[in-house]
């Protein structure tokens, strides 16, 4: 059975009830992975057998730090999709990597970079069937939507089979055919995964270069007032950093205090490093916009006018000092994009006296704070061993580390991770601030 049949036939006792789905993988999708990556030999077509379908195996023998960084490969549609479409990603999977099981990111989107399907497919060392579901937000053309695959931050060893993408029209998602019972593949092994790397274990610093100063600031993106009260990604990095009694800045995107949320803007007053508390609140756009018309080239401050710009700024300011009492200090734009008019915009704004990842070149009579080091491997994703990698040259040579991160997309694990960095930081005598407490004390000549 081809890769282009494999989900709808095993459904085809249930299908009456639905569309019948069109497949939007080419046939030879296996070989397209195989030829279309930049890495030789990470993605390999396996064949089809007497027990198993064909199939995809990736194994990779490094870590991809960031995971897109040259180690994706991804196959483009073949058949037209229109808007509000149910996208249906079916495989099966199995894998083994050093930390155990194996994973791959799997993202389906269109050259405007808009995402149908983004998930993290899991791969244990058992076959088991895996369904992932996205409507499509506008029509696109066959060949214009592509899934890509990326190998995930850990060497591993994934095998997918039976990878299908299909189309089920305007079918409710609630419709779909129930999957099967795990897949019987064959009793051949999963290949072993590539030897682990010995795990950084950084030397303890000195008294002498624990004592020189040097300042680090989480840049905490993407914060919002929507909804009832805070979110609780952002309360558990507030308590724990709290607790410590360390500082950091959240970002907010301040068009969502239009929402009635009083209980948030009390909670933001009441922890301000204005009010006495351990955290500053800063500008992270008014709309938070990015590829605007699908141009991913135009975001909220990038590529827009002056008065759109003037405009978004000015209400933004206006609209958190009304709501919370406090007035904005510090600006990180949306994706950290910016043009000439963003410099000109905040040259206005007085009250705005640090740009965290800004111009540099034409900083707007800012202080611009630069990014000399990742907290995120990925957006949203951390592992502690990745950042020492990066971190281990570096930390007793900077005068600061501005930290960006994604709270709202921590889970367990990654929220994990990221305690590990605090507590590096903190033993290796790291002094924890905001970006504006960093402009008004310990920049180089104050």
């Amino acid at each position: 059975m081809s890769i282009r049949t494999i989900a709808s036939a095993f459904a085809a006792a249930t299908l009456a009830a639905t569309a019948a789905p069109v497949q939007l993988l080419p046939q030879d999708a296996a070989a397209q992975y195989e030829a279309g990556c930049r890495r030789p030999n990470l993605f390999a077509a396996l064949e089809k057998t007497a027990s198993a379908p064909a199939g995809i195996r990736m194994r990779s023998e490094k870590k991809f730090d960031p995971i897109w960084n040259g180690g994706e490969s991804a196959v483009a549609t073949v058949a037209d999709v229109h808007e509000g479409d149910l996208l249906v990603l079916t495989v099966a999977a199995r894998g083994v990597s050093e930390k155990g099981k194996g994973e791959i990111l799997a993202k389906l989107q269109g050259s405007d970079y808009v995402g149908v399907i983004r998930e993290t497919i899991p791969a244990t060392g058992d076959w088991a069937w895996y369904r992932y579901v996205g409507t499509a937000k506008k029509d696109y053309e066959a060949g214009s939507l592509r899934l890509h695959l990326y190998p995930g931050a850990a060497r591993q060893v994934v095998e997918f089979r039976a990878l299908s993408l299909e189309n089920y029209g305007k079918t409710d998602k609630s419709a779909l055919p129930a999957l099967p019972a795990a897949p019987a593949f064959g009793t051949d092994p999963i290949p072993e995964a590539p030897e682990a790397s010995k795990p950084i274990v950084l030397p303890p610093l000195s008294d002498a270069e624990k004592a020189r100063p040097r300042y680090v600031m989480l840049k905490l993106d993407d914060m919002s007032a929507k909804g009832k009260g805070v979110h609780p990604r952002y309360t558990r990095v507030a308590d724990y950093l709290r607790g410590k009694g360390l500082k950091a800045g959240f970002g907010v995107v301040i068009s969502s205090l239009e929402n009635d949320n009083p209980s948030w803007c009390k909670w933001v007053s009441e922890n301000s490093e204005d009010n006495g508390g351990f955290f500053e609140f800063w500008d992270h756009g008014w709309d938070h916009a990015m590829n605007i018309g699908g141009d991913k080239n135009v975001h909220e401050y990038r590529g827009t006018s002056l008065e759109h710009q003037r405009e978004h700024m000015k209400k933004a300011h206006d609209l958190f000092q009304e709501k919370t009492g406090l007035v904005i200090h510090s600006f990180g734009s949306a994706g950290n994009s910016f043009d000439d008019n963003t410099s000109t915009v905040l040259s206005e704004h007085p009250e705005v006296e640090v740009w965290m990842y800004g111009n540099a070149k034409n900083p707007g009579g800012k202080l611009v704070l630069g990014r000399p080091l990742n907290l995120e491997y990925a957006v949203g994703k951390i592992d502690f061993q990745s950042f020492l990698k990066g971190y281990q040259s570096k930390r007793t040579s900077l005068p600061y580390l501005l930290l960006q991160g994604h709270p709202n997309m921590w889970d367990d694990a990654v929220f994990a991770e990221f305690q590990k960095v605090v507590e590096q930081l903190e033993a290796d005598g790291w002094v924890f601030t905001t970006p504006h407490e960093y402009y008004n004390k310990f920049q180089p000549g104050k």
